[in-house]
């Protein structure tokens, strides 16, 4: 029978059975994507969302930070999966939870099918509203008829099926939501003809249908392998005496002021792992903001952290988007005594100290997403952060956020330079904004347009100015790729075969073809237009050598005055990169 409410151990059970489904299945969700190539990851960002919310999770019990109290700890769990958050898929993903906690207040012990209908709402209108140009035919479009399968059932008051005075349960909502998002995971093909051509189904609507079915199997108690191996960092907590900081607990995490009203200091010391020296960097920086005597030492992937702060969650959280958390051990600085694992309100964590001398903080800066040596070289020449991202490598929003927070910048600008993670830096941006960043998403779709972007970079100028003259130059720069299949598939101009060459033009394959140069041709006359003045070329780790040398010289020829730029990027995925401006 159908669970009447969900409650905490419920919604952990969930968690982790989401994780192990999305674990299986990432591979044949990932194989889903409309394209032949090799940046199709929608089932592996999905599942390395949750494996990250569960790092989230496990760095705040390692702190003591449990509770047995429904708003709090899904508040935890949405804090998480915020955080790991990749993709824009992911993104969508988070907001479910986080639609589900803030439905939920503090006095509720469980969520009854009112709740759960307000979460998948909250989730599909934050989607919707968040991307500039939604369509129809994907995740989406999935989201939503979830969204209005759990509420015709709340509004209905009663199951489906069965007898006019059966009790409406949360396990019925759900059934309802599954199975209206599995037809419309069914009709995406029909909705979107890039689907009906490729012969498959949006693959962000199959990983959010199968998180929602990972929900029912958990209501219905249905048995699922590793469900009842629970890790016992998610058991309940044990009550003891709060950390300095807990009680003055009352905003958003991150809220900027609350350090002044902090009883004493605390060392904080743990270790971290699975870590790289760009984030164990990143990580000392803001930790050099927020508290004192801070040494981050080790590698190449364990590092010993040690900082004195007010809040010990500001540490532990800055080191669990860095790594995973481990060993955390904390000693008061007034007495010298060790304290123990402590229960703490999740509502919230202070951030900055109130007796750190004030600092002017530097000019504009600029997070970007690249991968690939020269990409990053190129990045960094021209005034950027760079965090390490790009198809099948994507970056999480807790990683854009701690870059972010390690600029020390007050206006900061964020190039995701990936259409796939456009929604990812606009949550980041989001959450630093909260902790009084002032932080701008320029929505740049490939890394040609985020060069184009930092060319007419002004550090020093007015930060609206600045934006403005960013997100106009990406505008003003046509993107286009040149890759080789990765699988036999149908495309919009015909069949192509694994190792043929693809071209695109916005995102959209144009050309297939066994030769480089032919294909490459027709992308660039799709490319080219009466006011181009730039031709840039950025070739990958695939790239053929000279592969491009005769065609560039023709375009050369026929395109008097016209400046063409080749530059070495090194990047994995694509093997030429094109932007005409």
């Amino acid at each position: 029978m159908p669970s009447p409410v969900l409650d905490l151990r419920t919604a952990r059970r969930w968690a982790v059975t989401a994780r192990v489904m999305l674990a299986g299945a990432r591979d044949r969700i990932d194989a889903l994507n409309v394209f032949p190539v090799a940046d199709g990851d929608t089932g592996t960002n999905m599942y390395l969302t949750f494996d990250a919310a569960l790092d989230f999770v496990r760095g705040q019990f390692q702190l003591g930070a449990g509770t047995d109290r429904l708003d709090e700890g899904l508040r935890l769990i949405a804090r998480g999966m915020l955080l790991g958050a990749r993709g824009n898929s992911g993104v969508i993903l988070s907001q479910l939870t986080r639609g589900l906690s803030e439905a939920v207040g503090p006095d509720v012990e469980a969520a009854g099918p009112e709740e759960i209908a307000l979460a998948f709402e909250t989730a599909a209108r934050t989607a919707w509203d968040a991307l500039a140009a939604p369509v129809e035919g994907t995740i989406l479009t999935v989201a939503r008829a979830a969204a209005e399968g759990a509420r015709a059932a709340v509004d209905r008051g009663r199951p489906l099926y069965g007898e006019p005075d059966d009790q409406l349960l949360v396990g019925h909502v759900v059934s309802e939501a599954l199975s209206e998002a599995q037809q419309a995971l069914a009709d995406t093909p029909r909705l979107l003809p890039a689907l009906a051509v490729a012969g498959v189904v949006d693959a962000g609507g199959a990983g959010l249908v199968l998180v929602i079915e990972a929900l029912q199997a958990v209501l219905e108690d249905r048995p699922h392998l590793a469900v009842d191996d629970l890790p016992t960092w998610w058991q309940q907590p044990t009550a003891t005496p709060d950390l300095p900081g807990s009680a003055s607990c009352a905003s958003g995490p991150g809220a900027p002021g609350a350090a002044g009203e902090l009883d004493g200091e605390v060392e904080v010391m743990f270790l971290l792992t699975e870590s790289d020296a760009e984030r164990a960097d990143r990580l000392r920086a803001h930790l050099s903001r927020i508290g004192s005597s801070v040494v981050v030492g080790g590698g190449p992937q364990d590092y010993q952290v040690h900082v004195h702060l007010d809040d010990p969650r500001l540490a532990v959280e800055a080191g669990s988007l860095a790594g995973v958390v481990v060993d955390v051990r904390l000693t008061s600085l007034a007495d010298g005594t060790a304290l123990p694992a402590a229960r703490l309100s999740h509502g919230a964590a202070s951030q900055g100290r109130s007796d750190a001398p004030p600092v002017e903080p530097p000019p504009i800066a600029v997070v970007a997403c690249g991968l690939g040596e020269g990409v990053h070289d190129l990045l960094v020449r021209a005034g950027a952060q760079v965090v390490p991202s790009g198809p099948r490598h994507r970056a999480s929003a807790g990683q854009l956020l701690a870059a972010m927070r390690a600029s020390g910048a007050r206006d900061v600008v964020v190039l995701p330079n990936d259409r796939d993670t456009v929604l990812v830096a606009q949550a980041a941006a989001e959450e630093a904004t909260r902790e009084g960043i002032a932080a701008h998403v320029v929505p740049t779709g490939t890394l040609v347009q985020g060069l184009a972007a930092l060319a007419v970079l002004d550090p020093s100028g007015r930060p609206a100015q600045v934006l403005a003259a960013m997100a106009d130059a990406a505008r003003a720069c046509r993107p286009g790729a040149l890759t080789r299949a990765e699988r036999d598939a149908e495309t919009p101009v015909g069949h192509c075969r694994t190792g043929q060459w693809l071209g695109i033009v916005d995102g959209d394959i144009v050309a297939v073809g066994d030769d480089l140069e032919p294909v490459a041709a027709v992308v660039l006359d799709g490319l080219w237009h009466e006011a181009a003045e730039v031709l840039t070329v950025l070739t990958g780790a695939r790239a053929e050598p000279g592969g491009l040398a005769t065609l560039l010289a023709e375009v050369e020829t026929r395109h008097t005055g016209a400046e063409i730029v080749v530059i070495d990027g090194g990047q994995p995925t694509y093997p030429y990169l094109l932007g005409v401006e």
